[in-house]
């Protein structure tokens, strides 16, 4: 029997609740004021998660419901999750059953974070690389999400902007020093005629 997505969803935070993450499951979090919410939302020290979850073949629908959700500022961290490997031992399972091949499954997963999305490669170079893992367990789901959560809370995205800026204004500032008439300037900026009369005084 196919076990539904949002079972799975909702199931899956409940795993995630009792390893002692905040987790919130689908049904709590749906159709709040009529806007689709997400899958599984998190909220670890001020970082909101979500967990956006399909079966096996969804992978690009994923990423895009994860991109959105970045878009949109309702996250920080989004993590995808496609259910490759999760049977149930019983033709009809029950939550227990569930459970169980939930934390015997396999999963595809990756992490985008608003820091991929942020568009940082027009200020310093560098493309974002959403980190990707394929056939994990849930031990291994769990300490991925830890690891991306960490890189969320620790990256600096301000200082390598202003880094760079810096780096430009100095370029800037050292080719203009080459090029002005200091005596030009002098007579646009009005700065002569003051220091004559200090002169003069």
């Amino acid at each position: 029997m196919s076990i539904r997505e949002e079972n799975l969803n909702v199931t899956l935070a409940e795993l995630l609740t009792e390893k002692g993450l905040k987790a919130l499951g689908e049904v709590i979090l749906r159709k709040k004021g009529g806007r689709p919410e997400p899958d599984v939302l998190i909220e670890l020290n001020g970082v909101r998660i979500i967990i956006e979850g399909k079966k096996l073949g969804m992978w690009n629908t994923l990423v895009a419901q994860c991109q959105e959700r970045l878009d949109n500022s309702v996250c920080d961290l989004c993590v995808m999750v496609e259910y490759v490997d999760v049977k149930t031992r019983k033709l009809v399972p029950d939550q227990s059953d569930i459970k169980d091949a939930l934390l015997n499954g396999q999963f595809n997963i990756g992490f985008l974070s608003y820091i991929d999305r942020v568009g940082l490669d027009k200020w310093i170079g560098v493309a974002p690389k959403p980190e990707g893992y394929k056939d994990v367990g849930f031990d291994e789901l769990l300490t991925y999400l830890m690891s991306a959560y960490s890189r969320v809370v620790r990256e600096d995205i301000i200082g390598p902007v202003i880094q760079k800026m810096n780096e430009v204004l100095g370029e800037f500032a050292v080719k203009l020093s080459t090029t002005v008439d200091l005596e030009r300037l002098k007579e646009v900026m009005e700065l002569e005629e003051t220091e004559k009369k200090n002169d003069g005084e």
